[in-house]
């Protein structure tokens, strides 16, 4: 079994030691992905604007590793706020094709950063 790790130069690298993604016996495994964009840029108190950026920045991991959103087969979501739930779920069923979601699971917790409203980590087809 060879591991794999995948960045892309879409995605701002972690300052945290961990692999934004990596890809090893036919899986690309996505780490938590927040919201930055350019050099630590953060829509702050946006909601939509994150959860964009967050799907964009998964996005472009997979497409790095060889994979799509489409071949995501489980994803886990982390919000700030569980009162986000509900756009959260608008705004994510707009990047899958209607009725072929992956698996999920959905928690609030707390952040390591106070500014990021989100994160999502997913397991990808590779």
């Amino acid at each position: 079994m060879t591991k794999e790790i995948i960045r892309s130069d879409k995605v701002t690298p972690p300052l945290a030691p961990l692999s934004p993604a990596v890809r090893s016996n036919g899986f690309v495994f996505v780490s938590g992905q927040p919201a930055f964009f350019d050099d630590r840029q953060i829509a702050e108190n946006d909601f939509d604007t994150q959860m964009h950026q967050v799907m964009a920045n998964v996005q472009a991991l997979l497409e790095a590793a060889g994979s799509s959103l489409d071949k995501i087969v489980k994803a886990n979501v982390i919000l700030k706020n569980a009162s986000d739930f509900a756009r959260m779920n608008e705004i994510y069923r707009s990047y899958f094709p209607d009725g072929n979601y992956p698996a999920r699971t959905t928690i609030e917790a707390a952040m390591g950063n106070p500014l990021f409203l989100l994160e999502i980590e997913c397991t990808a087809e590779a």
